[in-house]
């Protein structure tokens, strides 16, 4: 018996936008749902410049003048997720001021990108790439509180 090969052939972008289009059309509300979140998370994980790293530890930020506690996420070094019930506004100026695992005191400002599920994401005003180098080496896994691994 033959194997037949397939040949893909080569086609126009208004012809592939059509097909996904035509697709779309034929999904229920969650499934587009789902397609947006992925495509949009693909494309914000592009925009990233730098690795980012789950990290386990806490947080004091001040937003307008008050001081509130979170916990980080993940970070890196041009930006972090806080997890807090205490939202703060997209655009908002913010002062973080946390720990690292071996002990190094960051005192960061910069401001809220954006606010998602139970916490926001802050772009830091300058990067904290040299503190943060050395943690490529770090395990992959985190064996306790502040501890860092690889983000996806």
């Amino acid at each position: 018996m033959l194997k037949r090969s397939k040949q893909k052939r080569e086609m126009s972008l208004s012809e592939a936008t059509s097909r996904l289009i035509s697709h779309i059309l034929k999904m229920g509300q969650g499934e587009i749902m789902e397609l947006l979140e992925l495509v949009e998370k693909k494309n914000f994980e592009k925009k990233r410049k730098s690795p980012r790293f789950d990290y386990y530890g806490e947080a004091v930020y001040v937003v307008k003048g008050r001081a509130y506690t979170g916990f980080i996420k993940n970070i890196s070094s041009e930006g972090v997720y806080i997890e807090t019930p205490d939202m703060a506004d997209a655009g908002e100026k913010i002062i973080l001021s946390f720990e690292l695992p071996d002990g190094e005191h960051i005192r960061v400002s910069g401001t809220v990108v954006r606010g998602e599920g139970n916490g926001f994401a802050v772009s830091f005003d300058r990067t904290i790439d040299g503190n943060l180098s050395r943690l490529a080496s770090s395990p992959s896994e985190p064996e306790g509180p502040g501890l860092f691994k690889r983000g996806k």
